[in-house]
């Protein structure tokens, strides 16, 4: 008999995509599946679609919380989830139709815990493929922290990934995060792997939110950042040594840094009075400051590393011109 595969589907506020989505999952080749809607306190509709489409299906079960995020959300869908397998999947991507059966037949094929793919980046009417060169790459548990730890990889991602449940509840999303808790949360799940597979086939669809909070304006956006790269950093130098790992530390929350200096200082929602004294202020901030002096220019694209360049050696008129510059690009 097939394994059964649970998939987690957190949503709020998701009217707009939630049904795509939802019938993505529904119309899998693989049919062993068990579906399981959490709705984070929605105030739309979302609510309504998603019951209509429960009678409709009963391999759905919705769950009704209050809105506390999409950890919160996350974290009970893992609880209650019955398969073998777990994928968490967004409300407002949606699967290709073979991405269970492949990914789970790759998984046994090479007796994996834990197994992702390669995904298209849909930006507006604008699609990416990542990671589709069909190469099929294996790691341990410290080569995938290493990888893990290069956000170009994207492999910090929750989704676009399948992984053996009784492993997956070893370790919960941390709920007093809102960035950078899906990456957390992998790099706590290394610990209890043992064998990893990335299958580079693009099996999901990547929606880009342009008002995600990654790119909102939020006056606490730093204190945000800081707050996780902190948890970040506290946990990994606990639990690792190894110089490479270290080093990829530095550089995750370097790229981290980045998304500050763009997305918050140079916001032009920000009326702060000089956005060149607070640029100044969060880069030579503790976080920041030891991470900028020790990180390497590895895997950064040529802007990224000329930006990093122009923090380390304090060049900021220039950091401040590619932060302008950025944001300009951003809202086109």
């Amino acid at each position: 008999m097939e394994e059964l595969i649970s998939i987690v589907v957190p949503a709020y506020n998701a009217e707009k995509y939630i049904e795509t989505c939802i019938n993505s999952i529904r119309n899998q080749s693989y049919k062993n599946i068990e579906i399981i809607i959490v709705n984070d306190g929605s105030n739309d509709s979302t609510l309504n679609i998603i019951t209509k489409l429960k009678e409709e299906d009963s391999r759905i079960t919705v769950i009704s919380t209050e809105n506390k995020g999409v950890s919160h959300a996350r974290n009970t869908g893992m609880q209650v989830a019955n398969g073998k397998w777990i994928s968490f999947v967004d409300s407002d991507d949606w699967l290709e139709e073979n991405f269970c059966e492949k990914l789970i037949n790759k998984a046994k094929e090479l007796n994996a815990d834990y197994i992702g793919c390669g995904y298209n980046k849909i930006t507006n009417d604008n699609i990416q493929k990542v990671n589709d060169d069909e190469k099929v790459l294996t790691f341990t548990k410290d080569e995938y922290l290493i990888k893990l730890l290069n956000v170009q990889t994207s492999y910090g991602l929750s989704h676009m990934k399948m992984i053996k449940t009784e492993l997956a509840k070893k370790v919960k999303f941390n709920e007093s995060l809102v960035v950078a808790e899906d990456a957390l949360y992998n790099i706590e799940l290394c610990e209890y792997l043992n064998k990893i597979v990335i299958y580079n086939v693009p099996l999901y669809n990547f929606r880009i939110n342009t008002d995600s909070v990654v790119r909102k304006y939020d006056k606490n956006y730093n204190l945000k950042y800081a707050n996780a790269m902190e948890k970040v950093s506290k946990f990994i130098k606990e639990k690792y040594q190894n110089e490479e790992v270290i080093t990829n530390l530095n550089n995750f929350i370097v790229y981290h840094l980045m998304l500050v200096c763009v997305n918050y200082v140079y916001n032009p929602e920000n009326e702060c009075n000089s956005r060149i004294k607070l640029l100044k202020d969060i880069c030579e901030s503790n976080i920041y400051k030891d991470a900028v002096k020790n990180s390497n220019y590895n895997e950064l694209s040529i802007t990224r590393k000329i930006t990093l360049f122009t923090i380390k050696y304090k060049l900021y008129m220039i950091t401040s011109l590619i932060c302008k510059i950025r944001q300009k690009q951003i809202r086109k």
